[in-house]
């Protein structure tokens, strides 16, 4: 659950690099008082944020944010090899 509460309905993705969010989710309810969730581009200005998909639960939101794994797959390539460290 890489996701962290900073308001009543406001989530801030976290994923790589982990100093800023990559991403918001932000619940609102529709006429009938059905939640939704919209995730949105990170931005630290508000206003520049923009609405990238909508979902019915949290968890699909927040699923739908792609990890980067290019930083994983450096780090492992670097570290990759015999365990006692010779190659």
């Amino acid at each position: 659950m890489p996701y962290v509460q900073v308001d009543t309905n406001l989530w801030a993705v976290m994923r790589y690099p982990k100093d800023r969010p990559v991403a918001m989710i932000q619940g609102l309810a529709n006429r009938d008082n059905v939640p939704l969730f919209f995730v949105m581009t990170w931005h630290p200005e508000p206003s520049k944020r923009r609405v990238v998909s909508q979902h019915d639960t949290l968890e699909e939101a927040n699923g739908s944010v792609l990890w980067d794994t290019s930083t994983v797959t450096q780090t492992s390539l670097a570290n990759a090899g015999p365990a006692n460290g010779r190659r």
